[in-house]
């Protein structure tokens, strides 16, 4: 049977600099697990592409043989520390949008792709740990949503078990296949991971995988755009 071209597995995984909870290497495992996956849009937290930590996302792009976007939130280095998107997709546009920031710079990650006929937006963050800074990125990222006319994911490491969005625009994944309780941070074993989508995106799917290559767990959503 033929795939519907616009039926959709993403995932979203904070990969912690590609170390487990003992610190040690895991970047060829996670792009074992993310290859076997079949993902055709991925996003990707603590990723490096430095001297000091590895080039993660050179490793990624060719291992998973995938267009890429990266988001350069913080000096390392040669190089930086940030979010990627990774896809099978043609990446049509890339914006990078800074978010207010208490010490380490936190920002947003758009990406256009092109499925078929139709443009998918891609907004792909890690927010920060200060709860008065997390709200003003909660608003920016609200007030940027609203520039979007065409159909948005919004996935990434949320550093909350409460989520601040006001817009009535969206989805969560978890909340609409009932599956809120799932942890994705290992160490809390909170739910702090997520993926939104605008309400014409049909939820088909959504999981969380409890792998150790991380302290968070990759969350998988399948959905149809």
């Amino acid at each position: 049977m033929k795939r519907d071209p616009y039926f959709l597995k993403v995932i979203t995984y904070n990969i912690h600099s590609g170390k487990n909870l003992f610190m040690i290497p895991q970047l060829n495992k996670i792009i074992t697990f993310l290859k076997n996956e079949e993902a055709q849009v991925i996003g990707i937290q603590e990723l490096n592409e430095n001297d000091k930590r590895g080039y993660q996302v050179h490793k990624l792009k060719n291992g998973l043989h995938m267009n890429d976007a990266f988001a350069p939130n913080v000096k390392i280095g040669n190089g930086y520390y940030g979010v990627g998107t990774f896809t099978s997709f043609e990446i049509m546009k890339v914006n990078f949008i800074p978010l207010p920031s208490a010490k380490e710079q936190r920002g947003l990650l758009h990406t256009v792709l092109k499925v078929g006929t139709k443009e998918l937006n891609v907004l792909n963050t890690h927010l920060g740990l200060n709860e008065n800074k997390r709200k003003s990125q909660f608003k920016a990222i609200e007030k940027y949503i609203q520039s979007i006319h065409s159909p948005f994911i919004l996935m990434g490491d949320f550093n909350t078990t409460i989520p601040k969005f006001n817009t009535p625009s969206m989805i969560d994944t978890a909340v609409n296949m009932k599956k809120i309780n799932l942890p994705t941070f290992r160490v809390s074993q909170k739910r702090i991971d997520y993926v939104f989508t605008s309400k014409s995106i049909q939820v088909h799917n959504y999981q969380v995988i409890p792998v150790t290559m991380s302290d968070h767990y990759p969350v998988i959503v399948e959905m149809l755009i």
